[in-house]
């Protein structure tokens, strides 16, 4: 009984200090509420960012938190970033982008040109000379991947204090019946060919060697490729950039092999008959 006087009298210094949040007239401490849950990840289709859906996707930024934006998924790289109002809250990406940071700056710090990973993060509110004070504002995404550029729209809003989610993943088109996951036989073997052919080069050019990591994991991208995976998905899973793809499709496409000397047809010779069924006739 004693130790349970002391826990509610510690509860109860801890709810007139705001230390803890209380059930109204318990003076205890408030239980999470259990119908309150977090997801990591949200999902949004590249119909659904690029707007053709109607509404752009709506993120919402909570205090003391941030937002991801992958676009890992689709292969793509972001080139550049239009954020219409700063003031509350900031954006930061994984790599360099243009208009971002100043060119003079990038020139000197950048190490990897594009982005994949936005990140957006909360702030006190700022007071900017001209600019309107919103609680929402328009994110605009340029990017560069396989099937060309894309843009891509998001609403940045001010959110509760407990966020839904701490990564938006932009995840390519679902397969339709024309388009499956797994491709036909005939079609992954012909990749798979191709592909292999650029590793073969590139091994006689002595761009990649079997000791080096980086060709074991070629290695597992063709055995992927070959099992009838889609190129993207592949490479993804394998650990090696869209670019290396495309450099080993260059390889596989110029590989032209020098064909083997044909015989040399034997030349006969003046004492060998021309027509072996017909003897020799030897005069004396």
């Amino acid at each position: 009984m004693k130790t349970r006087f002391r826990l509610e009298k510690i509860a109860t210094a801890l709810c007139l200090t705001g230390l803890s949040c209380c059930n109204g007239g318990s003076g205890l401490p408030a239980l999470a509420d259990a119908s309150i849950s977090t997801t990591s990840v949200r999902r949004v289709s590249t119909s659904e960012a690029t707007g053709q859906q109607g509404q752009p996707p709506r993120i919402e930024l909570s205090p003391g938190y941030g937002v991801n934006i992958s676009f890992i998924p689709t292969g793509e790289t972001v080139e550049k970033v239009w954020f219409d109002n700063p003031a509350f809250a900031t954006l930061d990406v994984d790599g360099c982008l243009i208009g971002l940071g100043g060119e003079q700056q990038q020139s000197q710090n950048c190490q990897v040109s594009g982005a994949t990973v936005l990140h957006l993060r909360r702030i006190n509110p700022l007071d900017f000379p001209n600019l309107p004070k919103t609680n929402s504002t328009l994110l605009t995404v340029i990017t560069h991947g396989p099937d060309g550029r894309r843009v891509y729209i998001f609403q940045v809003a001010k959110g509760g204090n407990t966020p839904q989610y701490y990564t938006v993943e932009v995840t390519p088109p679902t397969s339709t019946a024309s388009t499956t996951r797994y491709r036909s036989v005939v079609e992954s073997v012909t990749d798979w060919q191709l592909l292999n052919r650029g590793l073969t080069v590139a091994q006689h050019k002595r761009l990649v060697q079997p000791s080096q990591p980086l060709f074991g994991r070629i290695q597992n991208f063709l055995a992927i490729v070959k099992a009838g995976e889609q190129i993207e998905s592949a490479a993804r899973v394998s650990g090696i950039s869209l670019n290396l793809v495309r450099r080993l499709e260059e390889l596989g496409r110029a590989y032209n092999p020098v064909p083997a000397p044909a015989p040399v047809p034997s030349v006969p010779s003046s004492l060998e008959p021309q027509n072996p069924s017909m003897p020799v006739r030897v005069e004396s």
